[in-house]
Formats: C-alpha cells, structure tokens, sequence
C-alpha cells in the first residue's frame, strides 16, 4: 500500500532547513507541490538548498534564539505569502558535556535555541493560523527527554520541555482548527547527532538499533502535517527502531536437540 499527498497550493514554513530533516521535508514538500518558507542560520547550507529545490523555496536566514529576528523575519515573510498551511520546527543544538562542566553559556544556549526559539516561532505562528482556522505544526523532541544519556543534560532537559509546550499549545488551538504535535524521530543521522555522538556511541547503535537517513523520517512528518492526521493533536510521535535481529545471540544446541536421523 502506498501513501500519496498533493500540497499542491500549500505554504509550509521549515526550521532547520539546511540540513538534516528539515532539509529533506524542505524538498520533499516542494516535490508534492508546496512552496515552503526554509529558515536557518546556516547561510551557506540555505543557499544549497535554494539551489537544489528552486524558485517554491523562499530562505531566510535567522538565529531563532533571538525574539526580535523571529518578529522580524515573519514581518518580512507574510507579505510574500498569504497563510501558512504547516510549520515543521527542526531546530536544534546539541553539545555534550557533563552537568558539572557545563558552562553557563553553553546551558543557556541550549534553552535559547531549542525551547525559546521554538517558542518565539509558535508565538508567531499562532495568530496567522488562528487567522485562517487551520494549519498543523511538528516539534521536535527526544527519546534522551525520558531516558537521558551522559553528556546530554542540556539537550535532554530542552527536548523534554518542548513536550509540555506542545500539550499546552495543543489545548490553545483546540477550537481554531489547528493542530500541533511533537515528533521524537529516533536515531537519526544528522549533523545535531553526528557532531555530538562518540564513536563508540554510534557503532553500538549501527551494531544494535541501526541509525535512520533523515529522509526516513519525511513520511512520518507528511503523515503529522497533511489532512490524514486532521484528529491527531497533542500527542508525542515517537519513531521507534527495533533491535536487528542479526544481532541476537543464538542459544546454545543442546545434545538433545540435535534433529533425528
């Protein structure tokens, strides 16, 4: 069975678009159609994508962890187009240290991007699709939100407040038609998880879990922000890998198991 969307005449609106997830849901919903709105602070990494999905991608450079530049850059965005009908919020830092040697800057940043920018752009969002009476957002979240892991207390402790936030956020659109979920994506290969896990850390989930291609994650997200999910709100989507079965250790035959002659 094969799942098929059509955005065609859809404005989706991706943070974090110059890599990883955000990148691939940026062409993948200019491939059904859509025109999307990609935001970053990777100047460099927006121009690529420009380059590869064409004129129905608009990019727009900003630091979501500033509130001013958020407000600024929908002022700018709103005229080029008349609604948002999805915002998919993949940004995201992660730098690991443990909790004793993590520089006050260095916490401070993780919560300015990856709890108050997501923020900033649900303040934004919410008026104009309040506005239109429809719309649906993906957060991002973490598994390390509810298992944590060492190194991780800045990252884990931001991805596990955006769980909150989205519930909260879910019961405020509830009646203006719009919806909101967060996305926990698993193991994914992307710059965020890459730059911050060890080597150690990733032969033993590619020997175990595997890691997933960000690309993996795209149908989840069309599923969350297309008319196929229009009753699925506030919940947490978790994409979960199961442990390769290669990778079992067979037991032991015993002499009486041998088969029968």
């Amino acid at each position: 069975m094969k799942a098929t969307y059509d955005f065609t005449g859809n404005v989706v609106l991706v943070a974090g678009a110059a890599s990883g997830i955000g990148r691939e849901t940026a062409l993948a919903c200019v491939a059904l159609g859509a025109k999307v709105l990609a935001l970053d602070v990777d100047a460099q990494g927006l121009t690529s994508l420009a380059a590869t999905g064409g004129r129905a991608i608009l990019t727009h450079t900003v630091d979501i962890a500033d509130p001013d530049a958020v407000a600024h850059v929908f002022d700018v965005l709103m005229p080029e187009v008349d609604r948002i009908d999805a915002a998919v919020l993949t940004s995201a830092i992660q730098v690991r240290a443990p909790i004793e040697d993590i520089a006050t800057a260095q916490w401070q940043r993780h919560i300015d991007v990856n709890l108050s920018g997501i923020f900033y752009l649900l303040r934004a969002l919410f008026p104009i699709m309040k506005a239109q009476q429809s719309g649906s957002i993906v957060a991002f979240t973490s598994g390390l939100a509810s298992a944590g892991w060492p190194g991780a207390a800045a990252y884990a402790a931001t991805k596990a407040a955006i769980v909150g936030l989205v519930k909260t956020a879910a019961l405020e659109l509830r009646d203006h038609g719009v919806r909101i979920n967060a996305l926990s994506p698993g193991l994914v290969a992307t710059p965020v998880f890459l730059q911050s896990a060890s080597a150690d850390e990733l032969a033993m989930y590619e020997r175990t879990l595997g890691v997933s291609e960000p690309g993996e994650v795209v149908p989840t997200i069309l599923h969350l922000i297309s008319d196929s999910a229009m009753h699925v709100s506030g919940n947490v989507v978790e994409r979960r890998l199961i442990p390769r079965v290669r990778d079992a250790v067979a037991p032991a035959r015993k002499p009486d198991d041998e088969p029968a002659q």
